[in-house]
Formats: structure tokens, sequence, C-alpha cells
């Protein structure tokens, strides 16, 4: 009797422990609407005299459409190039399994906000969203990210992402590889 109390009382807990791991910037799940916004994971990064970038994702569901959201910082001292995206921009990713993902962008025309500082580093920042489809969700939980390529109006940046991002300023390591493994159970 005492281990039948036991058993439910233990899958109680993974269930809730697994569920805990999701950290949402925005989590609306009524009869009316999901929507559904993870916390933005820092991806990739470049830290030098004249100028930072930061790349940063989150996963976005809205009712049943899935995306990742793409955030970019970039800090100069000369002015960065203007980040524009479009219908033909797209995120291209490369898995270790040898696969390939596409995302294409979800979104009106926009480009990046840019401030200009008089004796600090000039500012780019841009946001965009990129349909995942059910071939790209069911790729990307399975294997981790080699390498991506971003495409905008402009131009095309291509990274290849590091085992993992560590430092005494980050609480948690953070596996750039492995963000949609780690991230995607969080808008099924």
């Amino acid at each position: 009797m005492k281990y039948n109390l036991l058993l439910p009382l233990l899958c109680m807990y993974c269930f809730a422990t697994a569920q805990s791991t999701c950290d949402y910037k925005i989590n609306v799940d009524t009869q009316e609407e999901i929507f559904q916004l993870t916390q933005e994971s820092l991806i990739d990064f470049t830290v030098r005299e004249k100028k930072t970038i930061f790349v940063y994702f989150s996963l976005m569901k809205q009712d049943s459409v899935k995306s990742v959201v793409l955030s970019i910082s970039l800090n100069s001292q000369e002015i960065p190039p203007l980040i524009c995206y479009n219908k033909k921009s797209r995120i291209s990713f490369k898995l270790e399994d040898s696969t390939y993902v596409s995302a294409p962008y979800l979104g009106v025309d926009v480009c990046a906000r840019q401030s200009k500082g008089e004796n600090t580093m000039h500012n780019s920042t841009s946001e965009a969203s990129f349909y995942l489809d059910s071939l790209a969700v069911e790729r990307l939980s399975k294997s981790p990210i080699e390498s991506l390529r971003i495409g905008s109006l402009n131009t095309n940046f291509d990274l290849k992402l590091i085992e993992v991002i560590s430092n005494e300023q980050l609480a948690n390591p953070i596996y750039p590889k492995e963000f949609f493994i780690n991230t995607l159970p969080c808008i099924e």
C-alpha cells in the first residue's frame, strides 16, 4: 500500500521537475489563445576592442505556429551595418547529424534599430522571427546545431557554434549547440 502511493507521487514529482526547466518570458495558454515565448538564450558572441556582437535565440508559439526568434545586438565604434529582413530572409542550420534545416522569415519587411552614440559605441539591434515547420522541429529536436547562416536582406552571417559558453559572470553554463534539443519541449 505504501508503495502504491509512493509511485504516483514520484511520477508527479518527475513531471513537475521536467516541466520546470522551461523559462518563459510570456506564457498564455487559455481556450481562446496560446502564446508562449521562452527567455532569450545566448547563442554566439564576439567581443573585441572596437565592436561587440551578441546573438540570442528564443522560441515562440502562437496558437499552432512555432518559430525561432533571433535577436542580434551590435555595438561598434563605426556605425554597424543595417540588418534588414524580408520574405527572402531565412536561417539555415547545419546539424551535427549532417542534415539541414531552413527556416523562412515570418513577418513584414523590417530593419534594425540603430542609435548613434557621441562618446560611446554605436548600437544596432534587430529582432526577427523564423517559421519552424514540423520537419524543422523534428530535426532540430534530435541533433545539435553545428553551424548556421542568417540570411538577411543585405548580407549573410555565418556562425559556427561552440560547445559551451561559460565564465564567472554566468550563473550556469550555456550550451548553444543544444538550444533546440533543450528548449523545443517548452513549446510542444
